[in-house]
């Protein structure tokens, strides 16, 4: 396997991070962060570094099969740390009232509908981070 991933996901816990931080500074202007983007964009900027970093070790595309198979590793790493995750914010007041009113096998469903996103997010910019990392090895 050619990315790395732990600097995957230490890149995509920074994005997420940053995430928080600019939705708590949002939430003082009375701004809503857009649905969805919280989720999505960690691991575009995360696959799009490692992308880069790999252009830079192998400066060749990867094959179509390769880059699905490091996607989908880059998305066991954001499962993995989304449920290490879990107990941190399990008991806050938001997540408590969805336990209680939404059935956990529908929650269960949402976690791999997203995780779904989030592979087709991964494969899409690792290929863009690649292509971006080696055009920049030409100029």
């Amino acid at each position: 396997m050619q990315v790395n991933l732990i600097r995957y996901g230490l890149v995509w816990m920074a994005a997420s991070v940053v995430m928080l931080l600019a939705g708590v500074l949002l939430a003082q202007f009375s701004i809503g962060m857009p649905a969805g983007l919280a989720t999505v964009l960690p691991p575009m900027v995360a696959s799009v570094v490692e992308g880069m970093r790999v252009a830079q070790v192998a400066p060749a595309p990867l094959p179509s099969r390769d880059a699905w198979i490091c996607a989908a590793a880059m998305t066991g790493v954001v499962a993995v740390l989304t449920i290490i995750q879990l107990p941190l914010y399990w008991n806050s007041p938001m997540v408590a009232e969805a336990r209680e009113t939404i059935p956990l096998v529908y929650v269960a469903g949402i976690f791999v509908v997203l995780l779904g996103v989030i592979l087709m997010v991964n494969r899409l910019f690792l290929g863009h981070g690649i292509k971006l990392g080696l055009k920049r090895l030409e100029e």
